[in-house]
């Protein structure tokens, strides 16, 4: 049974509906807000304008395959289809994990047998889907007059545009690979503001102080070894190709001398030696003090057991030569080619990429959302406090991939490699010029 409160804003919203001063859609959002489910609000809309109910028209199954951004990923995309459902009542939704590890695989394998509709996948794969024909290219629908006003809300789309003449999708989120989880009570401790990390010089010598032999170490790196070393790479005024994709650029003092710093944080033991700490059981070893900083992509925040006994803030990594840079990495709804219902597909995934479900799903993910309209919408709601609070910061150092197939396969290389410098197993000039070695090998330069 209702509550009075209750019964009472949903007559509110029913008067508003009826009297065409709110749109179906906003109608159906707002129901959901108040926690009615899709069923009832179906019977809602057909009691309150039958036409409406009649023409919402959408039938068949849409099947997700998506990665497991947060620990009740399920639960969040089934949250998102109740609205769909509400406003279509015969469209049904189905629902799978990929793991991360072989995401790449698991994607491909299910696209050419066309075992699912809708696919999640992140810009460091896009290249390679762009260059192939298992999606459905949106570029015609993106670029349709009556999409223009919606197509402006998201960010980023310069970077989407960039890598090829076709869309393969449309953007959910951007997500920080790396970034700098900090205990605020330690770094005061050691004499030290925010403004720590706004240097080299500075930023070491607070992991100094803040390191306690046995104890605390002042950072963990190594963690989340994707993107990590390649932000240092573009901060430091390198990329793995030149702009025009024609020669490496990779072998340049800069880039040196900012690895040979990132070593020197290992050799100096005020980082964690690689494999102290691992994905699953950093977040923990944060949490308990173990670690003054914990180097990791933002997803963390997901995982963290808040709130934290200490005070904690994101900030964005430390500068080197060119700058100060943190690379993201956006997500993607994708279509495959062989579904059957292509215009059902583009009205679902434009309903999971709207600014109020874009919001949403950003909000419980550890991420970022990839619309202007996003805040408005209710980002911030259920997102740690520091993620919203450092959002800023991380728009203006974003750098993102570079537009070549196969950049994915040259960053995991490039990653090792280096990390045979962190191990001190190489110099940072020999793991560099390693790396070089393997940008020309994958991309036939």
């Amino acid at each position: 049974m209702m509550t009075t409160k209750l019964h009472r804003e949903t007559n509110a919203l029913a008067d508003a509906f009826a009297a065409g001063k709110l749109s179906r859609r906003s109608f159906v959002s707002g129901l959901l807000g108040l926690g009615l489910s899709a069923p009832a609000i179906s019977a809602l809309v057909a009691e309150i304008d039958p036409a409406a109910a009649a023409g919402m028209g959408l039938k068949g199954n849409v099947r997700f395959l998506v990665g497991p951004w947060s620990p009740n990923e399920v639960d969040v995309q089934k949250k998102i289809g109740e609205g769909f459902a509400a406003l279509n009542p015969d469209v049904t939704f189905e629902f799978k994990l990929y793991d991360w590890e072989t995401a790449g695989q698991e994607i491909n394998t299910s696209a050419a047998s066309g075992a699912h509709d809708i696919y999640m996948t992140t810009e460091s794969s896009y290249p390679d889907y762009e260059a192939g024909t298992g999606f459905v290219d949106l570029t015609s629908r993106m670029d349709d007059p009556s999409f223009a006003a919606e197509k402006a809300k998201y960010l980023y789309m310069d970077r989407t545009l960039g890598f090829g003449p076709k869309i393969m999708g449309l953007p959910i989120s951007f997500h920080v690979e790396s970034a700098l989880f900090v205990n605020m009570d330690m770094v005061n401790a050691a004499g030290y503001d925010e403004g720590f990390a706004d240097s080299w010089d500075t930023f070491k010598d607070c992991l100094a102080k803040m390191t306690k032999p046995g104890e605390v170490y002042g950072i963990a790196l190594g963690v989340q070894p994707y993107g990590e070393w390649y932000q240092v790479l573009r901060a430091a005024g390198g990329s793995f190709l030149t702009a025009d994709l024609s020669a490496p650029n990779v072998n340049k003092p800069d880039v040196i001398d900012a690895t040979a710093r990132m070593a020197s944080l290992f050799s100096d033991k005020i980082a964690a030696p690689l494999g102290t700490y691992n994905y699953d059981d950093g977040p923990g070893a944060f949490a308990a003090g173990k670690l003054a900083i914990l180097s990791i992509d933002l997803a963390a925040t997901t995982v963290v057991e808040l709130p934290l006994p200490f005070n904690w803030k994101l900030i964005p990594n430390p500068p080197q030569a060119a700058g100060r840079m943190n690379f993201n990495d956006i997500t993607y709804y994708m279509i495959n080619s062989q579904s059957d219902n292509q215009d059902l597909m583009w009205e679902v995934v434009k309903w999971w990429t709207n600014g109020k479900n874009d919001a949403y799903w950003a909000d419980n993910s550890g991420t970022y959302p990839a619309r202007t309209d996003a805040p408005e919408n209710g980002y911030g709601t259920n997102a740690a406090p520091q993620l919203a609070e450092a959002l800023p910061a991380y728009k203006k150092y974003a750098v993102g991939l570079e537009t070549f197939a196969g950049w994915a396969d040259v960053e995991g290389l490039a990653n090792a490699e280096v990390q045979k410098c962190f191990s001190g197993d190489e110099s940072a000039e020999e793991a560099i010029a390693n790396v070089e070695k393997i940008v020309q090998q994958e991309t036939g330069l």
